[in-house]
């Protein structure tokens, strides 16, 4: 019996500390990042998800300060995050089957979305003192998710802006409707 021990580091484990070390350079240079994606396990990006969500759920509850908001900041949000990232990383996922004719990791594509997300979240917070801040936060992750497309995915650089034009488009659409909503509501 050998009592030899493979002491050669996991790559494929990640850190609490080297996740954080990733997020916070993500966050000083995005466009750099998003060209370079960590390559994480599932729970990693789960729980990075969940975190950025709720991080900005309750942020977001807390301008102007709302107990429901934090509270729906704590339990809906990181569960519309990860639905909402998984949808869209689903999308993107069929969208190269059906139109590139290939398969790409929907790993990478959801590590994609999620990072690209991250200025939505961020502007979000504001989004109840000034409304159309939140269209400002999705243009850029629409230009982080051509840059990310065109650079993790060697997706052609005019068919990744038309594809997040449409999806801009969408959500701009979606945005319009809900504001709608609630000036007839109120």
């Amino acid at each position: 019996m050998s009592d030899y021990r493979d002491v050669t580091p996991n790559q494929s484990t990640e850190s609490a500390k080297e996740v954080a070390k990733y997020i916070v350079n993500y966050l000083r240079h995005p466009l750099e990042r998003i060209r370079q994606l960590p390559d994480w396990k599932w729970t990693v990006l789960i729980v990075v998800q969940v975190l950025v969500s709720m991080a900005s759920g309750v942020l977001t509850g807390l301008v102007p300060p709302n107990f429901y908001g934090v509270m729906s900041g704590i339990i809906i949000s990181p569960m519309v995050g990860v639905v909402t990232g998984f949808i869209g990383a689903l999308f993107i996922y069929y969208y190269f089957q059906v139109f590139e004719h290939r398969t790409c990791s929907l790993r990478k594509i959801f590590t994609l979305i999620l990072f690209a997300n991250i200025p939505f979240f961020i502007f979000q917070v504001g989004s109840e003192l000034i409304p159309p801040i939140s269209l400002v936060g999705f243009a850029f992750t629409a230009l982080l998710m051509a840059v990310g497309l065109t650079e993790n995915f060697q997706m052609e650089k005019r068919r990744s802006l038309r594809l997040v034009t449409v999806l801009f488009a969408i959500v701009f659409i979606l945005w319009l409707w809900n504001r709608i909503d609630v000036a007839r509501m109120g």
